[in-house]
């Protein structure tokens, strides 16, 4: 056999295996396609007896009767989707229906599938069921590969309110990508008052700044008035790190990242989220600490500062917010105008003064700001 025929078999061959792993292809499309569609009509038909048995639970043994062997994994797939969307006294009612269909045992075993996304459903759907058996499941995919079913444990145990330990959580959950950061945000938000003594404790132990900032935020969120302590102590400790004191600092200007003692941007979120954490908290407690961050080296921190002392209501804050009109940021300026009008007649006539001054930086803001609230200038 020549060289050139050789080739021109060889050429046919693979045309051949092309086609053939094409038509493949094209097949297992098309059955994926039909069994698809298949799902997503028996979907919606198990959708229409779930609600129908629902409001008639002597019927369940009859709805059981009519499902097929491939329908308890719809179910769990439906109940997943379903139960963040009822309230009330539906809650109940569809979970009694699930115990009822022998879901929580079929999402126990669907917590160790070999595919990542259907652990992760049967997460969700377990955090509906308060069940030691199912807390102690629950616990042990918080340790799970897949940081997605991780995230739906904790979500799942949050909800029935058996986390057995934030510090457990948050050595599982704080240091993801930041793709899954909201999540875990929310999730720590979600812990509510009886975790604030160990959320405190994430304040004060020597963990890294994406930890502690996550415990900030929740702790801001929960609003118990037990964290203010350890939210102002934490603030301290950071502009003391950054080498910047903080209330004898005089510069407006934003430091080069070059330039020694400059705050890490770690360092700067988390003042930042202390600032809102007493934003939010509106503490009498944290009025030197807010006093000094109107002078804070870091516009983002001046402007929140402003909106703390709008919220705390304090006239030691004055002649600072007074200063804050002529501040390089436009942000800050509007921040320092909102908080001096909410002070009262003084406030409101600190602005006036600013805006009839020389000043056109402080005057336009002021001015502007009067405006908005029906004052003439």
């Amino acid at each position: 056999m020549g060289f050139y025929t050789l080739i021109h078999w060889v050429s046919l061959l693979l045309a051949g295996a092309t086609l053939a792993i094409l038509l493949i292809v094209v097949v297992r499309q098309a059955y994926r396609g039909r069994r698809t569609q298949r799902e997503l009509v028996r979907r919606q038909s198990l959708m229409a007896l779930a609600l129908e048995y629902i409001e008639e639970p002597e019927f369940i043994p009859a709805f059981k009767a009519q499902l097929k062997p491939a329908d308890q994994r719809l179910l769990v797939d439906l109940f997943a989707e379903l139960l963040p969307k009822v309230r009330g006294d539906y809650v109940e009612k569809v979970v009694h229906l699930m115990r009822a269909m022998g879901l929580g045992e079929r999402c126990l075993l669907q917590l160790r599938s070999r595919k990542w996304w259907k652990r992760a459903d049967a997460a969700a759907v377990l955090g509906w069921f308060q069940e030691p058996q199912i807390v102690n499941a629950l616990e042990n995919a918080l340790d799970d590969p897949q940081v997605q079913v991780r995230l739906e444990a904790a979500r799942a145990l949050t909800r029935l309110h058996a986390v057995q330990s934030v510090a457990g959580l948050v050595a599982r959950l704080a240091v993801v990508d930041a793709s899954h950061s909201l999540a875990v945000q929310e999730i720590f938000r979600s812990l509510g008052p009886a975790a604030v003594t160990e959320l405190i404790g994430v304040l004060e132990c020597d963990l890294p700044d994406q930890v502690k900032l996550l415990a900030t935020d929740a702790l801001g969120h929960i609003g118990d008035p037990r964290a203010v302590p350890a939210l102002l102590k934490l603030f301290h400790h950071t502009g003391k790190r950054a080498g910047d004191p903080i209330h004898e600092h005089k510069s407006r200007r934003v430091p080069s990242s070059n330039e020694p003692g400059q705050p890490t941007n770690a360092s700067v979120a988390l003042r930042l989220a202390v600032m809102q954490s007493l934003s939010v908290l509106v503490d009498p407690r944290s009025l030197n600490a807010i006093l000094a961050a109107l002078e804070d080296p870091i516009w983002e921190v001046r402007a929140q500062a402003a909106q703390c002392a709008s919220q705390l209501g304090s006239p030691a804050a004055l002649s600072r917010l007074e200063k804050l009109l002529q501040d390089d940021h436009w942000w800050v300026r509007f921040h320092a105008a909102e908080a001096l009008f909410k002070l009262g007649e003084t406030g409101v006539q600190t602005l006036l003064k600013t805006a009839r001054g020389t000043s056109a930086r402080g005057a336009e803001i002021a001015s502007g700001l009067l405006r908005e609230k029906g004052v003439a200038v």
